[in-house]
């Protein structure tokens, strides 16, 4: 539903929980409308009020933000049946900072695993660094590689755990579920602290 305001533009995806826009919205993946809760609220906090907020503070002309085709993928990453959710922040752009969710990487990857109540819990945000990690299809579910060299993210289920390896210096790490001491495994705060200095 789309409502023009004293001439802005207000877009409105969903029902029981809506995500607001004082800016035009462009999205290319996944319909907004039929998302869970949890996604959407992530959109809307991380992505479209951090968007609309910079362009404020800019005072940027006809602001806009779009989400490319992959920015969400609805897949069963743990291989544990039900579909999760993975988020891209690589595939958001803001008009009023071209790397505004990037920085000079990647970007991060927000993934929920669905519960089996069918709510969503956010279980890990993670930097990608530069590595060209591309989402994998396996036959017990998916996983992240790298186009460059061997670095991996993938969920194995006899620990219950993430492993990630970095390829250039055959690291292997192993990451709780929202393990906020692991380098490579950072929260929401540290996330919006890296992209606050990124356009600094």
């Amino acid at each position: 539903m789309k409502k023009t305001i004293l001439g802005v533009l207000l877009t409105t995806f969903g029902f029981s929980s809506h995500i607001f826009a004082a800016i035009p919205v462009i999205n290319n993946s996944i319909s907004f409308n039929n998302l869970p809760n949890e996604i959407k609220e992530e959109i809307q906090s991380n992505y479209i009020d951090s968007c609309e907020g910079l362009s404020e503070d800019l005072e940027i002309k006809n602001p806009n933000i779009t989400f490319d085709k992959d920015f969400i993928a609805n897949v069963d990453f743990n291989g544990d049946g039900l579909k999760d959710y993975i988020i891209r922040s690589s595939e958001v752009f803001c008009t009023a900072g071209a790397s505004m969710f990037t920085g000079n990487s990647d970007g991060f990857i927000d993934i929920f695993y669905q519960n089996k109540t069918g709510q969503y819990d956010h279980v890990l945000n993670y930097w990608l660094g530069r590595e060209g990690l591309v989402l994998e299809k396996r036959k017990d579910g998916y996983r992240f590689k790298s186009e460059y060299n061997d670095s991996y993210l993938v969920w194995d289920k006899s620990i219950n755990k993430f492993i990630s390896f970095y390829g250039p210096e055959k690291r292997r790490d192993i990451l709780d579920i929202n393990d906020e001491n692991s380098t490579i495994s950072q929260t929401s705060v540290e996330k919006a602290e890296f992209l606050k200095q990124a356009l600094q």
